[in-house]
């Protein structure tokens, strides 16, 4: 399951162009003339080419698109903005890049590179709090860093490698709807060994060890059309 990037554009010729560029860094490119007429929580991120499509006036809107985007949003332009307006798109509404006549090379390496960041975001933050802590408690889970375990109270739950690593994004993502794309690409790194089968079926599997009920989850709960959501109280560690 490759990476998918939303391309914001009405210029074919660079739609074409980034498609040809991404796909060789196993990336697929979706182009919409629209911000808003696709269910974003599917794909991985957003290029916004600013000379052919401008953002909304409502900031609302801008604020929907960002917290749908589990992934970094970079605009393209080859106008000159002024260097308060650049400024607000970083501030205000918190985009990653922006990029003003860049070269198509610079552009693609500037998207893979973010792309990369967010992929392993989470596994630094849990890298930061094992330095801290050896242990993190997320509701009755009791998550031992060092050993690679995870008991609910009573029982060690014998969860397999993917099963951690998927339990260990989950709860760095604590109720953030999650596409199976995003989870693709943290846990199983360049997506190439995930599908959509294969996803759910780990995922089932977690729920077994980790809920009460796995028919009526309360932590680990799908959200339909969108993907999952981790619901639970705010992770903690102790010593």
């Amino acid at each position: 399951m490759p990476l998918e990037i939303l391309l914001i554009s009405q210029d074919l010729q660079l739609a074409n162009q980034l498609e040809k560029s991404l796909h060789s860094f196993n990336i697929n490119l979706r182009v919409s003339f629209e911000p808003l007429d696709h269910l974003l929580q599917q794909v991985s991120g957003v290029i916004w080419d600013l000379t052919s499509v401008k953002l909304p006036q409502n900031q609302s809107e801008i604020r929907i698109l960002r917290s749908q985007i589990a992934g970094p949003i970079l605009l393209v332009d080859n106008k000159q903005r002024s260097e308060k307006l650049v400024c607000s798109y970083f501030i205000d509404d918190h985009f990653d890049d922006y990029m003003n006549q860049s070269s198509l090379r610079e552009v693609t390496a500037r998207v893979v590179q973010r792309l990369w960041i967010y992929q392993n975001r989470n596994r630094l933050q849990i890298k930061k709090q094992s330095q801290k802590s050896s242990r993190l408690e997320v509701g009755r889970l009791k998550i031992d860093l060092d050993r690679f375990q995870v008991n609910n109270g009573k029982t060690n739950l014998n969860l397999s490698p993917i099963e951690y690593k998927l339990l260990l994004f989950f709860i760095s993502n604590t109720n953030t709807v999650l596409s199976r794309t995003q989870i693709a690409s943290a846990v199983w790194g360049n997506t190439t060994g995930a599908t959509l089968r294969i996803i759910d079926t780990h995922i089932s599997n977690l729920r077994k060890k980790i809920e009460v009920n796995p028919k009526e989850p309360e932590m680990l709960t799908t959200i339909r059309g969108f993907g999952y959501m981790f619901r639970s109280q705010r992770a903690e560690t102790s010593s």
